[in-house]
């Protein structure tokens, strides 16, 4: 058989994909458009946080993500192939799961900004801001603790 990678009596079988790993666009081009120029926005945000200290990177790839999930399967599948981000990004949509150095780094780099924002950079006449930084901080730390933890990759 010509053209066939497979010996003979070899099967030819294709990876099944995970169905978190399938695209559902919207319907409208209009609404395709708004999801990628969204989706892109947030990959350019999630880039920033790559070389600025302190600046979120995961939260903006799983938005993008899920914009790209409804706009464009082969935008969507480009983050899921990002040999930097794309482990993480499938094993996030595929079961939510974080691994425990992941948690520890964004714990350890967010906590101590939460702490300079509260006890330094916000003025003291802005308590309502403080109050916020914190509480959100306190939400994003239990939903990080939350999530299930992934087994270390062998």
């Amino acid at each position: 058989m010509q053209g066939s990678a497979a010996e003979p009596g070899e099967l030819l079988v294709e990876p099944v994909q995970h169905p978190a790993h399938i695209a559902r666009p919207a319907t409208s081009p209009v609404a395709r458009a708004l999801w990628i120029a969204l989706g892109t926005l947030c990959v350019v945000l999630g880039a920033i946080g790559v070389v600025v200290p302190g600046w979120p990177t995961t939260i903006f790839v799983i938005v993008a993500l899920a914009c790209y999930a409804r706009s464009s399967q082969r935008l969507y599948d480009r983050v899921l192939k990002n040999r930097l981000i794309g482990r993480h990004a499938r094993a996030f949509r595929e079961g939510g799961a974080m691994p425990v150095r992941a948690k520890l780094f964004a714990l350890s780099a967010m906590w101590p900004f939460v702490g300079f924002a509260v006890l330094l950079a916000i003025p003291a006449a802005l308590l309502w801001a403080k109050a916020a930084t914190l509480v959100l901080a306190v939400v994003g730390t239990a939903y990080i603790l939350s999530l299930p933890t992934r087994p270390r990759a062998r």
